[in-house]
């Protein structure tokens, strides 16, 4: 299937059909993610949902839900080298923070954090919360959220210092201020 765009720049008054750039279309290689045939890892009382598996964008992006009770588990402030991400609260109220600064989200709100920016959320409400959050690029954040799971399902609590080599291995770096 094609697609003819035309952009502002490249067009003149009478220019024919003919000039137009084509463009092919991909509706083949989209992807449709439901919760329903979502993985769900839970992350202590955490559930992250793989909406958009990083293997379905060949990498460049990965969109997972996550559903956070009251006053759950939470991300301490971290940074990342290479990847952008972007939090859009879905339902709750959640505490995020970009640098040191606290704020309260309600749902709506979007916080786009780009690489090397301090950030980290929390559910410090009485209610249940969901978030959105989109990796890019994607950089297999499955098996990120899989090991997370993992390390904190064991008998034997992880120390800092593990967790902390476990995250750089996925481009998240703890943030001391």
């Amino acid at each position: 299937m094609s697609l003819y765009i035309r952009t502002s720049a490249q067009h003149t008054p009478g220019q024919r059909p003919d000039d137009r750039r084509e463009v092919r279309t991909r509706p083949d290689e989209s992807y449709l993610g439901t919760p329903e045939q979502a993985e769900q890892v839970p992350i202590g009382t955490n559930v992250c949902r793989m909406l958009v598996p990083t293997q379905a964008t060949g990498g460049r992006l990965g969109l997972f839900s996550l559903s956070m009770p009251p006053n759950g588990p939470y991300a301490s402030p971290h940074f990342h080298k290479e990847m952008t991400e972007l939090f859009v609260v879905l339902s709750g109220e959640v505490t995020l923070t970009r640098g040191e600064t606290p704020v309260t989200a309600r749902p709506g709100t979007a916080l786009y954090v780009p690489p090397g920016t301090p950030h980290g959320f929390a559910n410090v409400s009485d209610t249940p919360a969901e978030l959105l959050i989109a990796f890019m690029p994607g950089r297999h954040r499955e098996d990120f959220f899989r090991g997370l799971a993992e390390l904190l399902n064991r008998d034997v609590v992880p120390g800092e210092q593990e967790l902390e080599e476990f995250a750089e291995r996925f481009d998240q770096y703890r943030y001391r201020s």
